[in-house]
């Protein structure tokens, strides 16, 4: 029982891991200026506003 318990935490843990390194991911993207994978421009927000 203790077992199954200490593998659920280990599984838990590495989610955790997966799900952080993913939004740095993402976060670290957000943060280059390389804009063309952008779905939304400046130009045409302003516009739908």
């Amino acid at each position: 029982m203790i077992k199954a318990v200490k593998r659920l935490l280990a599984l838990f843990g590495i989610v955790l891991v997966v799900f952080g390194a993913i939004k740095s991911l993402f976060n670290w993207l957000a943060r280059t200026e390389n804009d063309e994978y952008e779905v939304w421009n400046d130009d045409e927000e302003r516009e739908d506003a």
